[in-house]
């Protein structure tokens, strides 16, 4: 799932660790994500939501299957092509989204707001529509009830660890405006049908308008395709090679920074 949203210069805690419940229903999402106006998704993903764990699968875009151990409170991210793996405890995304927020004291524009996001709320219920705006970002979510009791404190709890996580990816931004989104979303009993992001640059010169939107396919069941993926995924966490989170991480940051030259 692309959650906030994992694009280049995009994504989309101090105290206790947040509870992490698990629903015994297995669910599925699929995620297309779109840049503008286009068509054409940029990134595509599905979601596998079983027992306590949580598969993210790239159906385009960078080949890194990711996986949530609620019950370990644990990430475990996969790069197929290099055949690697890392482990990422959600007690250091804690420490990390932490250090975030005190980096960015004293910054202006964009990355200060989404370290401390202040938005007005407010809920368009005839069109189901929740927006959170403010000058700088603004969040419109499209929500629906889901069929299987308990799914949206399920979906709430892997969406807000995924921010987190994507926190952590070159360019990215902090989390802590999807997590109010999805905390309000689960506060309605609901979870995104469609989600739009828009950053508007504090002035012209720092940057253009983005916007960045995802639809969200929820089915209340798994395919056997979606089995086997599981299992795919379970062998490559058996078989590929275990390297620590930042020599995981240096390709991509090597990369983000080629970018930027």
């Amino acid at each position: 799932m692309v959650n906030a949203l994992w694009i280049p210069a995009f994504s989309l805690l101090a105290g206790q660790m947040p509870a992490m419940p698990a629903t015994t229903v297995d669910f599925r999402i699929e995620t297309d994500v779109f840049l503008g106006a286009e068509k054409e998704p940029v990134a595509q993903n599905v979601t596998l939501f079983t027992g306590s764990l949580v598969y993210d699968f790239p159906l385009i875009g960078p080949q890194e299957i990711t996986v949530f151990d609620a019950s370990r409170g644990r990430f475990i991210l996969l790069d197929v092509p290099r055949k690697t793996k890392t482990t990422l405890q959600t007690q250091e995304l804690l420490e990390i989204t932490a250090a975030i927020k005190v980096q960015a004291q004293g910054l202006d524009g964009v990355f200060a707001f989404a370290a401390d996001p202040q938005f007005k709320r407010d809920v368009d219920e005839q069109a189901g529509w929740l927006t959170l705006s403010s000058s700088l970002m603004t969040y419109r979510a499209k929500g629906v009830k889901p069929q299987v009791s308990g799914a949206a404190a399920t979906y709430r709890d892997f969406a807000d660890w995924y921010a987190r996580l994507n926190a952590t990816r070159p360019g990215n931004l902090p989390p802590f405006p999807r997590l109010e989104l999805n905390r309000l979303l689960e506060e309605r009993q609901e979870v995104p049908e469609e989600v739009e992001l828009i950053v508007e640059p504090k002035n012209r010169w720092a940057g253009r308008k983005l916007v960045v939107r995802s639809r969200h396919i929820f089915n209340w069941r798994l395919s056997n395709t979606d089995r086997k993926r599981i299992d795919t995924a379970g062998s490559y966490m058996a078989d590929f090679q275990a390297v620590g989170f930042q020599e995981y991480r240096q390709p991509l940051q090597m990369a983000a920074q080629s970018a930027g030259h």
